[in-house]
């Protein structure tokens, strides 16, 4: 009997409280709490929390451009847009337009003593020219003169003064502009010389180069051009000039796409051009 009451209550103080256990712990003499033993962890999870986490880098993807369905992908033109700008500049021979209606056909420009100045290519010999004194062009038939024209048997440009005002804003460093009196006329006009003759003429791009030799009877001419057809000059060799004439062959004016576009603006009469720089006859 004694010994199954002593078992009863080992069982029962063995027993768990199903109180919280706060209500558990019990005041040891001298009014200390209690020490209660940390849960025992397993080693992986104290490696775990001593050694912090490692951060892997992704490796970058390379940037994707997203083209909408139907689109072209965008391509720089930088070098292209450079590569158009730098053109060929063009140039023209200026001469009149014999299919002009009513074209007045000047003769050579003249003296206060009707007599012509100098030698015939005076005015066309692609150098500058003194001052010859004041000029006049007979007009007996009181024609009304063009506003640009080619003037006797030197081919002299003679202009209107607004043609005279083109030529001097865009190539004042390759021109002289001389007054000359048109009878009949109220204001004067200008002859247009040109000042700078030009080694320029592509012989391999003309369809046809002849050159005046020893046994032509020219010797002031030897080495010059007898005869062109087709021409075409080499722009590499003109530089910075807006008008001028071909070394060798200066009975052709030439002007430059700047010049032509500006007298077409102004609607010049009598005018015509021809390209120098196609390559294509």
């Amino acid at each position: 009997m004694f010994r199954r009451l002593t078992n009863a209550l080992r069982r029962l103080w063995l027993r768990p409280s199903e109180s919280s256990p706060s209500d558990r712990q019990q005041s040891l003499p001298g009014g200390s709490e209690p020490t209660v033993a940390p849960p025992r962890r397993s080693r992986a999870s104290v490696a775990e929390e001593a050694s912090p986490p490692v951060r892997t880098s992704r490796p970058r993807r390379p940037a994707v451009r997203i083209v909408a369905h139907g689109a072209a992908p965008h391509v720089s033109n930088r070098k292209t847009s450079r590569r158009a700008s730098v053109t060929t500049p063009r140039f023209y021979d200026l001469h009149d337009d014999f299919r002009a209606p009513g074209r007045w056909e000047p003769g050579d420009p003249l003296d206060l003593e009707d007599k012509v100045v100098g030698d015939v290519w005076m005015f066309t010999a692609g150098r500058p020219v003194n001052p010859p004194g004041p000029l006049h062009i007979p007009n007996e038939l009181r024609a009304a003169p063009l506003d640009f024209s080619l003037a006797g048997a030197g081919l002299t440009p003679v202009v209107h003064p607004r043609v005279a005002a083109v030529f001097a804003r865009l190539a004042p460093e390759d021109v002289q502009l001389i007054p000359v009196n048109i009878e009949g006329q109220p204001e004067p006009y200008f002859l247009v010389v040109a000042t700078r003759l030009l080694r320029c003429v592509d012989e391999a791009a003309c369809l046809e180069v002849l050159r005046y030799g020893p046994g032509d009877g020219v010797p002031a001419r030897v080495g010059q051009y007898r005869s062109v057809r087709g021409l075409r000059i080499d722009p590499a060799q003109v530089g910075r000039a807006r008008v001028f004439r071909p070394w060798g062959w200066p009975v052709t004016l030439v002007v430059s796409e700047v010049v032509k576009e500006a007298l077409e603006k102004e609607g010049v009469t009598g005018a015509r051009f021809t390209p120098v720089t196609d390559t294509r006859h």
